[in-house]
């Protein structure tokens, strides 16, 4: 059988889904499996979140080799639930799924700040309607960030609870392949790898390609990342992250947060893949015809935008002063946000080829894109957290400033939606690309191919 046929029969048809699970309703079905399948089926709590939700690990398969499922590690990422779902659904009906190996699915890494996007996880599936409820943790809050690694005889990284709670399962298991699932907002699809050959990569990019989803072809959102092919990068160890963004004169801590798995999983000489797939797509993003303006200034623009973002935040911070409670993440999010923003603008200066005609895709890009995603989660982050305190203590000055940045907000949704609302990307295809995906890294493991 050929491989695209079997990782087809593997994953098997996807009912059509209107709304991503919930952390309980994940943990309810986790459950049940269990209940229906105990020689089959296994639950371990791994620990707790800092807000005392148990971090969960199913297990099925009985093979010598370990492949674990990362779920959630950015909370406001949610395919990777309605992933480990389907698979676990599968696998208890075929044992041929696990593959002949021993699977380990964290469920949810970040069960608080999932909770916390909950409200925008049925809908309306819109990129101003995610934007209003989304909650997106600074770097030093997300787990997947915050394992403990050396960078130039420092000690960086603080873990969490839940990332003490991958480190033990890490350590358990020694896993042969990482599976880390994840999705942006907008534009295309690309995934991050830790080695492999062209085969693997272009095999990784055809299941974008056949659901109909661009492949993201600009620079990878991981500083130092290396292209392996198109749509495929190379996942850095810190030291490669930390070097470049301190070359263009970043803090690279504050940026970063710690080490990834890739520095934990090192000494375990452990594969990763991490999948990102986008709620919206957009085949601007791919336009490789002549724009109207020179790359350095379309980059000088968007360095304006990031300083115009960080200004008008700081401004409802500064105006709010002394009315909130210091106890929000969103406020620790919109801070962190506002502060890395001007610096995200310098690096714009040092981007390569600034002399040249910038391309109809790499305008699109440059506004609609990454720009335009930071501002609707600093946006929607601080007009969250000016409702919440507005909640909490609804004087005067708090009122007006939240009606006041609303009524900004509110404009920079109308741009979006008029210039680049995406077309959504049914759930189920979505889902059916990170399922082949993994299966298919989890395939050429068992055939000893590179992964």
């Amino acid at each position: 059988m050929r491989t695209d046929e079997e990782i087809t029969r593997l994953v098997g048809p996807i009912d059509c889904l209107e709304a991503f699970p919930t952390v309980d309703e994940l943990n309810a079905f986790a459950d049940a499996l269990v209940a229906d399948y105990p020689d089959r089926v296994s639950s371990t709590e791994l620990g707790r979140s800092r807000g005392g939700d148990p971090i969960r690990e199913i297990r099925v398969g009985s093979g010598e080799q370990h492949i674990l499922v990362l779920g959630n590690p950015h909370p406001n990422e949610p395919i990777g639930m309605a992933t480990i779902r389907h698979l676990l659904g599968r696998m208890v009906a075929d044992d041929a799924v696990t593959v002949g190996a021993t699977w380990h699915f964290v469920l949810c890494v970040d069960p608080d700040g999932t909770r916390l996007n909950e409200g925008w996880f049925a809908g309306p599936h819109t990129r101003t309607g995610v934007a209003r409820g989304l909650y997106r943790p600074p770097a030093t809050e997300q787990p997947e960030w915050c394992f403990p690694t050396v960078w130039r005889g420092r000690s960086v990284g603080v873990p969490l609870p839940e990332t003490e709670a991958m480190m033990a399962l890490i350590d358990r298991t020694r896993p042969a392949l990482i599976a880390s699932l994840h999705n942006a907002e907008f534009g295309g699809g690309f995934f991050y790898t830790t080695g492999g050959d062209p085969g693997y990569w272009t095999a990784l990019t055809d299941r974008l390609v056949a659901a109909d989803i661009p492949v993201y072809q600009g620079e990878p959102d991981v500083s130092g990342a290396r292209t392996l092919a198109r749509g495929v990068f190379e996942l850095p160890l810190f030291e490669a992250m930390a070097d470049l963004l301190t070359a263009r004169g970043l803090d690279a801590i504050a940026a970063l947060g710690g080490g990834g798995c890739r520095d934990y999983t090192a000494r375990y000489d452990t594969a990763i893949l991490v999948c990102e797939l986008p709620l919206w797509a957009d085949g601007r993003i791919n336009d490789s015809s002549a724009g109207d303006r020179m790359l350095g200034d379309l980059l000088d623009a968007t360095a304006v935008e990031y300083h115009a973002m960080a200004e008008a935040a700081a401004g409802v911070l500064a105006r709010v002063a002394g009315r909130l409670s210091g106890h929000s993440p969103f406020e620790r999010s919109v801070r962190a946000l506002t502060a890395r923003l001007p610096g995200i603008a310098v690096s714009r200066g040092s981007v390569p080829g600034r002399h040249r005609i910038a391309t109809k895709g790499e305008i699109f890009l440059e506004q609609y894109n990454t720009a335009a995603m930071l501002r609707l989660r600093l946006g929607g982050m601080l007009l969250r957290l000016l409702e919440e305190e507005c909640r909490r203590d609804a004087c005067p000055e708090l009122v007006a400033e939240r009606d006041r940045f609303a009524a900004l907000f509110d404009q920079w949704c109308a741009d979006i939606e008029q210039n680049a609302p995406g077309t959504a990307v049914p759930l189920a295809r979505l889902v059916g690309i990170q399922a082949e995906s993994v299966l298919l890294a989890a395939t050429r493991l068992r055939a000893g191919l590179a992964i």
